[in-house]
């Protein structure tokens, strides 16, 4: 995450990256955040409700960042077949 670098490089909190288990998880807890201060509820529309709303937001946030290889993907696979 490009946008997540430049904000940590220009608040002079790059050692973040240097923690063993913060800065391997940081992109997970900035979509979990995300997902909390926008409010989504995706996967609770196919599931239903969560025991605790806590867990509605967890999972929505790693699901989230789960799908950004796969939308990197999909883009390639659609970018090389257009140049075809």
């Amino acid at each position: 995450m490009a946008v997540l670098e430049s904000v940590l490089v220009a608040v002079k909190l790059t050692a973040v990256r240097d923690l063993p288990v913060i800065g391997g998880h940081l992109e997970v807890g900035v979509a979990i955040l995300m997902v909390w201060v926008l409010d989504l509820h995706l996967v609770e529309a196919f599931t239903g409700q969560m025991n605790q709303a806590w867990m509605g937001i967890v999972i929505d946030g790693v699901v989230i960042f789960g799908m950004i290889p796969v939308k990197d993907a999909v883009v390639a696979a659609i970018g090389k077949g257009l140049r075809s």
